[in-house]
């Protein structure tokens, strides 16, 4: 959430207590950083997930973000790719390389101004794509978010390569996502997940029925609702769980991430020499 509201800032009004609120959220995740980096929360292990949204957001606030570039090395692959928790031996295939951490650390690197590693990142997802014709999810329902954030970690690394973008396009035009079983709806999250993928892709007409559908999804406190697509995979065998966001900070964040940067889109549009976002 933290990243979302700082991202949030460059499409906004200014306002002394959102930049306030965040300063705050940096300061104690400063203060609660462990070894590894980051977990889930305070009782679990440190991942390189977590840690890679910490990152990224402490890198904007931060005067001395270089500090973090070794938080990565325990999690990095031979292959460039990325494991979600550090030990195979304790963790079993949840310290696999996992394809939608790999992108989260490419993009917390590129803010550390790592360049270097994230290009061997880059090049382990690139390889990826090729080896699989997609991106595959560990701990998500659906491939909505994998696809999605290894498309923005790809264009803010050099660009997508062109047969990944149409690869992409036209498995977005005919693909149908995992629907919430409660609502008989397409999740709100999986829905923003597209949206950012339709961003990154340049496919205005379906970004703009997707954002048509994300603000219509948006409940009346401003928030958006739960979503039923998060997996917990066996660490040592094929059985799985799958939980709901209850208390609705992923598909919010999520939302309004999506929302940012179709507002940083059309900003880059208008503005001559304006980079992809």
């Amino acid at each position: 959430m933290g990243v979302t509201l700082d991202f949030a800032a460059a499409v906004v009004a200014p306002d002394s207590n959102h930049a306030g609120a965040v300063d705050r959220a940096v300061a104690v995740l400063r203060d609660s950083q462990r070894r590894g980096g980051w977990g889930y929360n305070r009782n679990v292990a440190c991942d390189a997930d977590s840690t890679s949204w910490v990152v990224r957001l402490i890198a904007t606030r931060d005067p001395e973000p270089a500090l973090l570039k070794g938080l990565f090395t325990d999690y990095l692959a031979a292959s460039g790719g990325v494991r979600t928790f550090r030990s195979p031996a304790l963790f079993g295939s949840w310290a696999d390389e996992h394809d939608e951490v790999a992108p989260m650390a490419g993009l917390a690197l590129l803010a550390l101004g790592d360049d270097a590693t994230a290009d061997i990142i880059r090049m382990h997802i690139l390889s990826r794509h090729r080896e699989h014709g997609r991106w595959l999810p560990f701990w998500w329902r659906s491939d909505a978010y994998v696809t999605a954030h290894n498309l923005t970690f790809l264009a803010r690394s050099g660009g997508i390569p062109p047969q990944i973008a149409a690869a992409e396009r036209e498995r977005s035009s005919e693909f149908v996502d995992p629907v919430d079983s409660a609502s008989g709806q397409e999740s709100s999250f999986d829905t923003a997940q597209r949206l950012i993928t339709a961003v990154h892709l340049r496919a205005s007409g379906h970004a703009e029925l997707l954002r048509q559908a994300v603000l219509a999804a948006q409940l009346p406190d401003g928030s958006w609702p739960a979503s039923l697509g998060l997996l917990v995979p066996g660490q040592w065998d094929p059985s799985t769980q799958i939980f709901a966001d209850n208390r609705r900070l992923l598909s919010t964040a999520m939302s309004v991430l999506a929302l940012v940067d179709v507002a940083m889109a059309a900003q880059s549009l208008k503005s001559p020499g304006g980079e992809e976002i």
